[in-house]
């Protein structure tokens, strides 16, 4: 006779390639599977490219041995599907990004994010454990009833060995080259980036790039239009590059050869670039907006407040002056170091072993 083994399978709004969620859904799916669980993912909206990683939601066969893991971001039907189910369930809170930041250009997201967060406080007794990815995004929960919310960190894969080493840099450009990896979405706050970039322009001359890479989505075509719009005012086509989508040796060659990642975003439940940009040695400047200054944790330079002229002038010595940049880059190696110690396993096995 055979006997398939006990699933942890999870489920979300949507699932993209390169999305921070769904690359977190992925690494969790080969922590379930290494404790020795069969492990699916499974959402409403899957992108393209994502059918070897994903199946929709509908498709899921329940069986009285699962356990449900829920990812929470955002309104989606998944959530009233699997509150019908009577399996073990666990929560995952990655934070609802407030509406506010979408009026000016998707009445629907906004919609959906407002009910996503309305959502949370019908959900603080429908889950046998709830886990947040962030002390920052816990808080949250804590501050809207919720008890006993442990601390699950994102799982992002360093590289291997005691000491993260130093990724040497390859066709380096003699100017400087700033960088932001995220969606462009208006909370990232790209816009603010375009006006760095101005402000840079009017302070230090043309002979500069900032690249924007990030996924932009249809439904925010508005925000995309208006940044277009920005970079034609402002005449930066030849300083700002918006990339959109890349592969990931894209991705890390552009880490590799750019000098400085610098965020303007409002609000992030994580932020996992800023973790890429650590890895990849590329120096911090970052707006504390959200859970940024938690997940910097003393590593890079944050500030308080969009001053330009200020931040261009900081930017600037960071990307001429060694010593300040090497100083910056030791305060990110030991963030990583700490970083590296936490192993989700050690906190995931006893809990669902409870829950089988």
């Amino acid at each position: 006779m055979i006997f398939s083994r006990k699933g942890v399978h999870q489920f979300a709004a949507g699932f993209n390639i390169g999305d921070a969620i769904s690359n977190e859904m992925n690494s969790l799916r080969s922590v379930f599977k290494r404790i020795g669980y069969s492990s699916e993912i499974f959402a409403e909206n899957t992108g393209p490219g994502t059918d070897t990683f994903v199946k929709k939601y509908k498709a899921y066969s329940s069986k009285n041995s699962d356990i449900l893991v829920y990812h929470h971001s955002i309104h989606s039907e998944v959530l009233e599907t699997l509150l019908k189910n009577k399996n073990s369930k666990i929560l995952i809170y990655h934070n609802v990004t407030p509406g506010h930041f979408f009026e000016k250009y998707d009445l629907k997201l906004t919609y959906l994010l407002r009910k996503g967060r309305e959502e949370l406080e019908s959900l603080r007794d429908k889950f046998d454990k709830v886990f947040a990815v962030s002390e920052f995004n816990r808080s949250e929960l804590l501050e809207i009833g919720f008890e006993n919310v442990g601390l699950l960190p994102i799982t992002y894969q360093l590289p291997q060995g005691k000491q993260i080493k130093e990724i040497p840099l390859k066709n380096k450009s003699n100017i400087p080259r700033f960088l932001f990896v995220g969606r462009i979405t208006p909370n990232k706050k790209q816009d603010d980036l375009i006006r760095f970039a101005f402000h840079y322009l009017k302070t230090y001359g043309p002979e500069f790039q900032l690249f924007m890479v990030g996924f932009s989505s249809k439904e925010l075509y508005l925000y995309r239009e208006e940044l277009e719009r920005m970079l034609d005012f402002y005449k930066l086509r030849r300083n700002v590059i918006i990339t959109d989508f890349l592969s990931d040796e894209e991705l890390k060659s552009m880490y590799q050869t750019c000098d400085l990642f610098v965020s303007m975003s409002e609000h992030e439940g994580f932020c996992v670039p800023l973790l890429e940009a650590m890895v990849h040695n590329i120096p911090i400047l970052a707006f504390d907006g959200g859970a940024v200054g938690e997940t910097l944790s003393g590593a890079g330079i944050l500030f308080n407040e969009k001053r330009m002229d200020m931040i261009v002038e900081l930017a600037h010595r960071i990307v001429t002056d060694k010593d300040l940049k090497d100083k910056i880059l030791e305060t990110q190696r030991k963030r990583l170091s700490t970083f590296s110690q936490i192993n989700p396993e050690t906190v995931l096995r006893p809990v669902l072993a409870q829950l089988s």
